[in-house]
């Protein structure tokens, strides 16, 4: 399902939960929503899911206006959207009872194939004829999330689906989730797990009280964010402030113990810089390079986070975090107190305003 919102606002009494939100989202990719608490991110969910009315502007699915349908065709849309809630709800009795209401309500014929089908991909195996109440929070919430599948709708808006769960949980919601989106599904999910954010997110959607903050690729929104809040909110390492400059014709961010040249338009003004650790090179000694910017200082400490090695650098009083394969940590034999020369690119430095 094409899904498109125009100039899209929501108030309850004076308070404006949603201001003039411009957005699209395409199916084959899951859509990630991010932003604080407040942000606005389960109001935009239920409007999308058609559970709430938009105060103004305009939501368009597959070209077509909600504010021109009729409730008969509100009905029929409304079908084509599954809605995974942050805390389920589960009728009384088994889980296969669970799985075949919402079919029967629909008239639709529910095979055997289908029932296991759906538990299999949600980790549910074998589970049909255990009494729903007496599943763990984890479990619960895969089988709302196959209550929803089963139903096989076009638009799947999800609120916090892995929120408080087990790793085990989370795993298979984030398997399926990421399926969905493989099968050509139009998937939505509002999430504070960065982590999730960053392993699952095609495009990526920052909200903040209610206005629309950056919209677009994950990897350009999480490197190159448009604002501190977004830098911040989405655990950006080396976040450095500093003052720009222009020293020898060369534009630099004076941070008081070290200049880091950067390329900017600006020449003067507060501003903080972004560097992606992956992005800064570790060498035993300063090596010859193009790269315009090379620090010494030494390790404070070393962290195993599982593909790579973070390690945190004092660069005259400024902490670097960079990461390392595991196979050059060891042959640098890189541990704590060791010096280490930083080099990265200007271009490799993200400058926000301040």
């Amino acid at each position: 399902m094409q899904l498109r919102v125009e100039n899209l606002g929501y108030r309850v009494g004076k308070k404006e939960i949603l201001q003039g939100i411009d957005l699209e989202f395409a199916p084959g990719a899951v859509n990630v929503i991010l932003g604080l608490n407040g942000a606005g991110k389960s109001t935009l969910l239920r409007l999308l899911a058609l559970l709430d009315k938009p105060g103004q502007g305009e939501i368009y699915y597959d070209g077509q206006k909600r504010s021109t349908m009729s409730r008969c065709q509100c009905t029929a849309l409304r079908r084509r959207c599954g809605f995974v809630f942050q805390s389920p709800l589960l009728l009384a009795g088994s889980v296969e009872d669970n799985l075949r209401f919402g079919p029967r309500l629909r008239d639709l014929n529910v095979g055997d194939h289908e029932i296991r089908q759906v538990l299999e991909k949600t980790g549910l195996n074998g589970r049909e004829g255990q009494e729903a109440r007496l599943l763990s929070g984890g479990e619960k919430q895969r089988l709302q999330l196959a209550r929803v599948m089963l139903l096989d709708p076009d638009l799947y808006l999800l609120d916090e689906p892995t929120a408080n769960l087990d790793p085990l949980s989370v795993k298979n919601i984030e398997t399926a989730i990421a399926r969905l989106a493989r099968e050509g599904k139009t998937v939505i999910l509002a999430t504070h797990n960065l982590i999730q954010a960053r392993l699952l997110a095609g495009e990526i959607v920052f909200l903040k009280d209610g206005l629309l903050v950056q919209a677009g690729a994950a990897a350009e929104v999480l490197s190159r964010p448009l604002s501190l809040d977004i830098a911040e909110f989405s655990a950006a390492e080396n976040i450095i402030p500093g003052t720009l400059v222009l020293r020898e014709g060369r534009t630099v961010l004076d941070c008081g113990q070290l200049a880091i040249e950067v390329v900017s338009e600006r020449s003067g003004g507060r501003a903080a810089a972004v560097i992606r650790p992956e992005d800064i090179l570790v060498s035993e000694k300063p090596i010859s390079s193009s790269a315009r910017n090379s620090f010494r200082g030494p390790i404070l400490a070393v962290a195993d986070l599982g593909a790579v090695m973070a390690l945190s650098v004092d660069c005259s009083g400024i902490l670097f975090t960079v990461f390392v394969t595991r196979i050059s940590c060891a042959q640098m034999n890189l541990a704590p107190g060791i010096d280490v020369s930083l080099t990265f690119k200007a271009t490799s430095v993200h400058l926000l305003p301040l």
